[in-house]
């Protein structure tokens, strides 16, 4: 065996693994229509199941990654109430003095605007509580988030799609290109080593 083969054979290895890997890559998305070859229709893994996946993602975000329940308890989250009750009685508190007739002296404005908030302050938890309550019940029944993400996967043109998966995994789909690229050299190699072993 002669040098440039030796040489030959790991790079020209290195150069099919790579490029077989990377043409693995682009069919997970492309062709995006069907495509009659050879007697076979081709079409991308994601344009052909589309469906099915914009229905598992759908599931996945509503029973494991955002279930209804965990919204629930964030809505009836002590912080968020606070937050809410806050709000509330600064808005109220900046409305009664903008609204109160100007004639009517500052002080007299202050305890006014104190008193209406400091009433809403003490009326508005379980208020707060019971309009969580009947929206929790609301959204148990009415709302399916799984069917709004899959609606929305859906709507997504499929080079939108591609663009959102590739963006998510590029590092990994290069990894794959990579690693077949270092298959095909070590393939090349032992093929190199099997001929001088042999000779």
């Amino acid at each position: 065996m002669h040098w440039t083969q030796a040489v030959l054979l790991p790079v020209v290895g290195a150069l099919i693994g790579w490029l077989t890997n990377w043409l693995a890559v682009r069919l997970i998305f492309r062709p995006y229509k069907p495509v009659r070859m050879l007697g076979y229709t081709i079409q991308g893994v994601v344009p052909k199941r589309r469906g099915e996946l914009a229905r598992v993602i759908g599931k996945v975000i509503e029973e494991q990654l955002l279930p209804k329940e965990r919204l629930l308890n964030y809505l009836r989250s002590e912080q968020l109430n606070e937050d809410l009750i806050s709000s509330v009685n600064t808005a109220v508190r900046v409305r009664v003095m903008d609204r109160l007739p100007g004639f009517l002296p500052l002080s007299l404005r202050r305890i006014i605007s104190d008193a209406l908030a400091e009433q809403i302050r003490r009326e508005l938890p379980p208020l707060v509580e019971g309009l969580i309550d009947r929206f929790g019940e609301k959204l148990k029944v009415d709302f399916c988030l799984s069917e709004v993400v899959e609606e929305q996967v859906n709507s997504f043109s499929l080079e939108q799609l591609e663009k959102i998966i590739t963006s998510v995994a590029s590092r990994e789909l290069k990894h794959i290109e990579i690693l077949g690229g270092f298959l095909g050299f070590m393939i090349g190699l032992l093929q190199v080593g099997i001929f001088w072993f042999y000779r």
